[in-house]
């Protein structure tokens, strides 16, 4: 858990859990992460993320390139995102899961800003190119990943969205 500050970290290790919020970089961010990045792949099982498992700090300028997978809460970048906020950062790893999956993050009830995801996703509930549960603020921010779902509410940038889209598209 990371309650401090971050800044110029690096990880390159494929990371592998039995349990819930497990992160390329770190499992459960309540500080600052900054100017950081993943390239490593992630498995577990809950709060799964590229980069971080459950985010309730702040991502800023960070990058995860890993395949994440997962079951529940999986993203790119982040699993979870409340009520962290996550700025000017980047996924571009394959994501696969069962439910609340995404390039970027999983499930976001905070502030994402000027972020992009990249990687293709794959998942049965609530699997979006960007986010897969949005009730949080999306703000000028763009995915281009192959999105496939086979149950309900699968979207080309967000899976299912109860909050705030502001400027963002896909081209997925």
């Amino acid at each position: 858990k990371n309650d401090g500050y971050i800044t110029d970290c690096h990880s390159t290790c494929t990371v592998t859990g039995s349990e819930l919020v497990i992160g390329g970089l770190v499992g459960d961010n309540g500080g600052e992460i900054a100017d950081s990045s993943a390239t490593g792949s992630v498995t577990g099982i809950e709060d799964i993320g590229g980069l971080v498992g459950y985010n309730e700090g702040t991502v800023n300028r960070c990058f995860a390139t890993g395949d994440v997978n997962g079951e529940y809460w999986i993203g790119g970048l982040v699993g979870y995102n409340y009520p962290g906020n996550i700025e000017d950062s980047l996924a571009t790893g394959t994501v696969t899961g069962y439910e609340v999956i995404a390039g970027l993050v999983g499930g976001n009830e905070g502030r994402i800003f000027n972020s992009y995801a990249g990687g293709d996703v794959s998942g049965d509930e609530w699997i979006g190119g960007f986010v897969g549960d949005n009730g949080g603020e999306i703000i000028a921010s763009y995915s281009n990943g192959t999105v496939t779902g086979s149950e309900d509410a699968a979207g080309g940038f967000v899976g299912y969205n109860w909050g705030k889209i502001i400027n963002s598209f896909t081209s997925g």
